[in-house]
């Protein structure tokens, strides 16, 4: 969508919002990286969701170079809500605590922002905890990230290829109609409603090229960690489900609607239930679920999903039959290189990542 600022010539403000909880050792990092931008104007605001580390500090010694919020602890929606409030951006940015953004990540996204666009979103470079680069990135295949009015796409693959919270910027005009979000709904993973509904309001723009870090360790929510935890797997099946469901109250609201099943649709979810129920068939979330069927749906999803290409519509037609099929001491192992980004490493240049972090 066309800020106010453009339509009247002047410098959007562009806003980051740093959603921290108990991240402290990660978060002046981050806070840094914000500040850092080759872009100007910028505001920094930091929500601390009750943390119970020394956080509180971390944020404080920044004085008014950043606006702080001190809030108990709500959840994820619940400092994505309170961020929002306190931004003035036209264009905002939410920034997990335990990510970084290269110096150069506004720029880019505002020399690729156009009227029309509902969001933009970038490359994320894997690190560890320590801030070494992995040689892997997210999404794992940037080639395939849309860009244009993705709507049709979106309804028949079951998502697009999209970013985590840090590598997207969202028009403030889309914002103002997606949030607050319901708090109670989304205690985490609450970029996923905003990323499957903004492209329902205007284009997207993808941005090709590592522009931010994306961390991986023990503490991140967002990944399954090196053994394969079952409860991040349920985890990950609920918020595709809530997604799913946020998209359709949107849908109902906005007069289209979705097609049943439309999270089926898409091949990352199936690979999560059908990891799930060989993992730890006793708790898995879905009971009607059976393996068999699980592999001939995840076929069928990755041959008719646009976002895949070639090598992986190739890669998913090895890794359903034999997750689905070996033993269940010998699938796990098939299913940790389809699932686990540490064993299975994308081209990318690690060169960046390390400069990104070593400029702050």
């Amino acid at each position: 969508m066309e800020t106010r600022a453009q339509a009247e010539g002047t410098t959007p403000l562009v806003s980051i919002i740093i959603d921290n909880f108990n991240y402290a050792r990660f978060l002046r990092a981050a806070i840094d990286s914000a500040l850092a931008q080759s872009y100007a104007p910028v505001e920094v605001v930091v929500v601390d969701d009750g943390s119970t580390d020394n956080s509180r500090d971390v944020i404080s010694s920044y004085g008014n170079r950043v606006s702080a919020i001190f809030k108990p602890n709500g959840g994820h929606a619940s400092a994505f809500n309170a961020g929002f409030r306190a931004s003035h951006g036209s264009i905002v940015m939410f920034l997990d605590a335990d990510d970084v953004l290269l110096p150069n990540a506004v720029e880019e996204v505002m020399r690729a922002w156009h009227p029309g666009v509902a969001k933009a979103q970038f490359v994320l470079a894997h690190v560890d905890a320590d801030g070494r680069a992995l040689g892997g990135t997210v999404p794992y295949s940037p080639a395939q990230m849309p860009d244009g009015d993705i709507r049709a796409s979106i309804l028949d693959a079951g998502g697009y290829v999209g970013v985590p919270t840090s590598g997207n910027a969202f028009a403030r005009t889309v914002l103002d109609r997606l949030l607050p979000l319901p708090e109670s709904q989304w205690h985490q993973a609450a970029d996923t409603s905003l990323e499957i509904i903004a492209p329902f309001l205007g284009d997207v723009v993808s941005l090709r090229k590592t522009l931010g870090c994306y961390r991986i360790h023990e503490s991140n929510h967002g990944m399954l960690g090196e053994e394969l935890d079952s409860r991040k797997l349920r985890v990950k099946i609920v918020i595709d489900l809530q997604r799913e469901s946020a998209l359709s109250e949107f849908a109902s609201r906005s007069r289209f609607a979705i097609p049943r099943n439309w999270a089926a649709r898409e091949p990352a979810h199936l690979k999560y239930r059908l990891a799930s129920l060989r993992v730890d068939p006793t708790h898995h979330p879905m009971m009607d679920d059976r393996r068999v069927r699980l592999m001939l749906t995840g076929l069928r999803s990755s041959w008719r999903n646009p976002g895949y290409n070639f090598r992986s519509k190739l890669l998913h037609t090895v890794w359903f039959p034999l997750a689905a099929l070996l033993p269940q001491a010998a699938a796990v192992k098939i299913i940790k290189l389809g699932l686990i980004p540490g064993r299975r490493r994308g081209k990318t240049p690690a060169t960046t990542a390390k400069q990104a972090l070593s400029d702050l």
